[in-house]
C-alpha cells in the first residue's frame, strides 16, 4: 500500500523543515536518517599522480645519475660533458626556439657519444668548433647582439675554459676543476629556471638536478682519490 504525505497542521509551530508521511496504519512517520556517502579518495590519488608527473625532469635526472654511478670518472670525458651542456644552451639561444632545447641537447649528446668512438679528432675539438660555428651563424643572422646569445656565448667561454683547463692539468686537479664546472653549471641552470628564459623549463630543471648531483659525485671522487 503506498505511503501518502500527511496534511500540514495549520496550528503547528514552524520548525525545521522535514517531510512527514503516513504509514499504512495511518501513523505518522518522518524521513529516515540519510545514509552517509562513502568517502572517495580517487581525487586525492590523481592529485598525487599529477604532482609526481609534473616533476618528470627531476625523476629523469635522478634515474640518469643512478645509471651513471660507477661510470667514467676521468677528467677528459667529464669535461666534454660540460662542453655539451654549455653548447646546448648556446644552440637554444641562437635558434631562438625554447621548444627546441631538448632536440639541440639530444643532438649534442649524440654527437659527443659518436665522436668518442673514433680516435682521429678529439670530441672536445669538434664541440668547441661547433660553438664557434653557432656564434658565426648568429652574427650572419644579425642575432649576435641579442641578450640571450651574448649571455650564452659568455657561458660557453666560461665553462669551455674550465673544461679545457681540466683536460690540460694533472688528472687529480682536473677532477676538482670539472666538479667546480658542473656545480657552477647547476647554478647556471637554476638561474635560467627562475628567470624562465633561453631554454625550456623542463630542460633547466633536469639539467640543474643532473649537474648538481653529478658535480657532488665528482667532488667526492676527487677527495677520495
Amino acid at each position: 500500500m503506498p505511503v501518502l504525505p500527511a496534511q500540514p497542521d495549520p496550528a503547528a509551530e514552524p520548525g525545521p523543515s522535514s517531510t512527514t508521511y503516513l504509514t499504512p496504519d495511518r501513523t505518522p512517520a518522518t524521513d529516515p536518517p540519510a545514509t552517509p556517502e562513502p568517502r572517495h579518495r580517487d581525487g586525492r590519488v590523481w592529485t598525487w599522480i599529477a604532482a609526481i608527473g609534473h616533476r618528470w625532469p627531476t625523476w629523469l635526472a635522478l634515474a640518469m645519475v643512478a645509471v651513471s654511478v660507477g661510470g667514467q670518472e676521468e677528467p677528459t670525458g667529464l669535461a666534454e660533458g660540460l662542453l655539451v651542456f654549455a653548447l646546448g644552451y648556446l644552440g637554444s639561444a641562437v635558434v631562438q626556439r625554447r621548444q627546441a632545447t631538448w632536440l639541440v641537447a639530444v643532438v649534442a649528446i649524440g654527437a659527443a657519444a659518436l665522436l668518442r668512438l673514433q680516435d682521429e679528432v678529439a670530441p672536445s675539438t669538434v664541440l668547441l668548433a661547433a660553438a664557434v660555428g653557432l656564434v658565426l651563424w648568429a652574427a650572419v643572422r644579425g642575432r649576435l647582439r641579442s641578450g640571450a646569445v651574448m649571455l650564452e656565448t659568455a657561458g660557453m667561454l666560461l665553462f669551455g675554459g674550465i673544461a679545457i683547463a681540466a683536460m690540460a692539468v694533472d688528472p687529480g686537479l682536473g677532477l676538482y676543476l670539472v666538479a667546480a664546472g658542473w656545480l657552477g653549471h647547476a647554478v647556471w641552470d637554476i638561474a635560467h629556471l627562475r628567470a624562465d628564459t633561453v631554454v625550456s623549463r623542463s630542460f633547466a630543471e633536469w639539467c640543474a638536478v643532473f649537474d648538481g648531483l653529478r658535480g657532488i659525485g665528482i667532488l667526492v671522487m676527487a677527495v677520495l682519490l
